[in-house]
């Protein structure tokens, strides 16, 4: 009894003692609140603003990497754009702000960490895929040589290879089971809200399903972008629900399920769904023997599903109309496609080793509205091929640069299978896979890389995938 009373008189005088601290560092955040709130204002009309911007978010970084990872990801589909007065330059706010100072104070303490320590870093601390990004990254820089706007060429690739940078950055900053639950609870509650929130959206305007005006007052721009985004949570989702035999609360996750899964079926990109249904096809081919009822069930549903959407006369005309006019040439978005194709080809050609530069595509493409036809002509610029564009603006460098990006990936995966044993583990790696191939097939005939809400996510995951075998295998040891 006694025993209890000194404890409980030991926490008080502990709260005591704490509390003036505790006071002070809220004080020091709300003024610093105010002081940022002041300076803001006074350099509302001047270029100072970005330079006070960035101050206050390097400290944030500087002071807490991990939550300034997790804020990208928490904020990373309600991100908008915002273009510097007088500058013309576009910025995605916060996400590409955070990410640019994060990617700042990691080379910085690789740099520091170089100078100070004197024997290098363990096996399992060491990123596997370093070599095949660094040469990316020089490649797309490199390219630049041949840009006819050499500057702009330059940020263009700066910025891309911040987005790259995210790899290293989840590789260094997931090292547990505790950050895992971190990154879910970081993603996937504003991934269910942008979902649902354009699918309100999607079915107000039901009657424009099919254009991109339907996602007017969503956090997507087009159906291309909502797709992509949202097969990325539905097939993490899928894998675990199909693999993880571990406890874990299968009812929440299957309402997440079905929350992702009418998010794809009022998509209306014809390179979503066969990602889409490559991918499912990939995690049902690593289902183990024992498993087998749940690949009938998988493929038995989806046919039955696809039956009943041809039986409601509205929805099949749609599908068949959209699904009829998938390799038609003379379909609009095809003949587009084909042009630029052909277009980025011819650029290869020019310069075959090292390409016309990051970016150039868009600078050098032009649209003969005579022969694509004045709706066809609006369309952005880019390749609408990851691949192509690659060609075009980073040559036969960053083509092979690219692929052996690819390859290394997949074959790490494929190697990391036969030592994960842990259900859990297994399901995370390949949900992981899935999703990497999912967007590379999607990339084939669209260029989504260049915006935040695909291009983060497909590097994060790049590096979430050794983080992933790291824990794994660090569990396996310690047992």
């Amino acid at each position: 009894m006694s025993l209890n009373v000194t404890n409980e008189i030991d926490e008080v005088l502990v709260h005591k003692q704490r509390l003036p601290l505790d006071v002070a560092r809220w004080l020091l955040i709300v003024f610093g609140c105010l002081a940022v709130g002041v300076l803001l204002g006074v350099t509302s009309e001047s270029p100072l603003m970005v330079l006070v911007v960035l101050a206050v978010i390097g400290v944030f970084v500087f002071l807490g990497m991990d939550l300034a990872f997790y804020s990208i990801l928490l904020f990373l589909p309600f991100s908008f754009r915002y273009i510097i007065p007088g500058r013309g330059f576009e910025v995605q706010t916060p996400s590409e702000p955070l990410l640019g100072m994060l990617v700042v104070v990691f080379l910085v303490q690789k740099v520091f960490d170089r100078a100070v320590s004197k024997t290098g870093a363990s096996e399992d601390e060491k990123f596997p895929f370093t070599s095949s990004i660094t040469i990316f990254i020089i490649v797309t820089v490199l390219s630049a040589i041949n840009s006819p706007d050499i500057l702009g060429s330059i940020k263009g690739a700066i910025r891309a290879n911040v987005y790259v940078m995210s790899s290293f950055l989840t590789f260094l900053l997931i090292r547990s089971r505790q950050n895992l639950q971190w990154l879910f609870w970081s993603v996937f509650p504003s991934a269910v809200v942008a979902v649902v929130w354009t699918i309100i959206i999607l079915i107000y305007n039901i009657d424009l399903w099919q254009w991109t005006s339907a996602y007017h007052g969503s956090p997507f721009t087009n159906y291309s972008v909502f797709g992509s985004y949202t097969v990325i949570f539905f097939l993490i989702v899928l894998s675990r629900l199909l693999l993880d035999r571990t406890s874990y609360d299968r009812v929440f996750w299957s309402v997440m399920l079905m929350i992702f899964t009418v998010g794809i079926l009022l998509c209306f990109s014809r390179g979503v769904w066969l990602s889409l249904i490559i991918s499912v096809g990939f995690l049902l081919i690593n289902l183990p023997q024992a498993e087998q009822h749940k690949r009938i069930l998988v493929i038995g549903g989806g046919f039955v599903f696809l039956l009943v959407l041809l039986l409601l006369p509205s929805v099949s005309d749609l599908i068949s109309e959209r699904v009829s006019t998938l390799f038609d040439p003379q379909f609009a978005s095809n003949r587009s496609r084909l042009l630029r194709w052909a277009q980025a080809f011819l650029m290869f050609t020019e310069h075959p080793i090292i390409g016309n530069g990051y970016g150039a595509f868009a600078m050098l493409y032009q649209e003969d509205a005579a022969l694509t036809g004045e709706y066809v002509a609006q369309f952005q610029l880019g390749a609408h091929s990851e691949y192509m564009q690659i060609l075009a603006e980073q040559g036969s460098l960053g083509i092979l640069a690219w692929f052996w990006l690819i390859l290394t990936f997949f074959r790490f995966g494929v190697q990391a299978l036969r030592r994960v044993r842990e259900t859990f583990f297994r399901s995370l790696v390949l949900g992981i896979m899935a999703v990497e191939l999912s967007l590379l097939v999607h990339f084939c005939v669209n260029n989504l890389l260049n915006g935040d809400a695909i291009g983060i996510p497909f590097w994060i995951l790049y590096g979430l995938l050794p983080a992933v075998v790291r824990i794994a295998e660090r569990e396996i040891e310690a047992t």
